[in-house]
């Protein structure tokens, strides 16, 4: 086990298929350079990231910041016009409120139209990748969906309440 820090920064776990994120950053780069250690080139086993984010407290604020400024980058690097979330003064003042009565404080805000009473009716677009922020990963309120045995057990213990997940981009060019 690392920080992301330490595990994120010129590291690769050659037999690693598995990262826990549990220390989000404030820079989306520093999570994504710690995820690349695990989707590396040439990795056989099937790779499982989990960022574990309790609702309604300041790292899931963290997770939020990050899809704001991705969303922020997209517009202004990558001229992208259509970024569908937007973060107001307001958001910025709840950073320190805690929520506890939502399973997903992320999901409610991105105000998803893929997921009805609870459900996801319609699967991410086709052209989503790892890379895409979570409102274009699959949606789980649930164990049912889920791939990972390891995960369908933590589900069991009431310790999970909401998954984002999304295959690793070698899986996906396989599949598609």
């Amino acid at each position: 086990m690392l920080s992301s820090k330490a595990g994120g920064c010129g590291l690769n776990l050659i037999g690693a298929n598995r990262l826990v994120m549990f220390d989000p950053d404030w820079n989306p780069a520093n999570d994504e350079q710690a995820m690349a250690r695990v989707w590396r080139d040439g990795q056989k086993k099937e790779c499982f990231i989990y960022r574990l984010i309790s609702t309604g407290t300041i790292e899931e604020k963290m997770l939020q910041r990050q899809a704001h400024k991705k969303a922020l980058s997209s517009c202004v690097v990558d001229q992208q016009e259509e970024v569908e979330r937007h973060f107001s003064l307001g958001d910025l003042r709840e950073l320190f409120s805690f929520h506890s009565e939502t399973v997903s404080d992320t999901h409610d805000r991105f105000k998803c139209r893929r997921c009805v009473n609870m459900v996801q009716v319609k699967p991410p677009p086709d052209d989503s990748d790892c890379n895409c922020d979570f409102s274009m990963w699959n949606h789980c309120y649930g164990k049912k969906h889920l791939r990972d045995i390891v995960l369908k057990s933590a589900w069991e213990t009431n310790s999970i309440s909401f998954v984002f997940w999304h295959y690793s981009h070698e899986e996906q060019r396989t599949t598609v």
